[in-house]
């Protein structure tokens, strides 16, 4: 058994042991469901199957990083429900296996992890019409803002 300054020194150090391994504070946690990294990773897969799909034509409302600023929960809603819309359209010309990735799922349970009134909020269907490849590369750009904003 330890006596004197040893045993002082050994609990001092179990004490720091423990803060650091407490639970992350709320905000933190709030803030680490909101990461999206296996989202940009299949948003990848989307986009280089479009170099293959331009004849397609495929057009889709698209929110800029600036609807995402304002609106971020329609703006992912907005994503997710042309997602949709674009697996289907690939599906008509006998493109598979993109709908078992549930991506717009994903997309709305994130959008549901933003808290917003969305009164002021622009509805997808007033966003510019864009390709796919145009659309996906923007919902890249906006899932890693929120990458940036929320992964640690």
């Amino acid at each position: 058994m330890l006596t004197g300054r040893p045993a002082l020194a050994t609990v001092l150090l179990c004490l720091v042991c423990l803060l650091a391994l407490k639970p992350q504070p709320a905000a933190a946690a709030a803030a680490a469901i909101r990461c999206t990294r296996d989202i940009i990773k299949w948003v990848g897969e989307l986009i280089k199957k479009t170099s293959d799909l331009q004849w397609l034509d495929c057009r889709l409302y698209t929110p800029t990083i600036q609807d995402y600023q304002n609106c971020p929960s329609s703006t992912l809603k907005c994503f997710a429900d042309e997602v949709k819309v674009l697996v289907k359209e690939w599906e008509t010309v006998g493109v598979v296996g993109f709908r078992n990735l549930k991506l717009n799922i994903k997309l709305e349970i994130l959008a549901s992890r933003f808290n917003q009134t969305e009164s002021e909020c622009r509805q997808c269907e007033l966003l510019k019409v864009q390709n796919a490849t145009v659309f996906l590369e923007d919902l890249r750009s906006t899932l890693q803002i929120i990458n940036t904003d929320f992964c640690r």
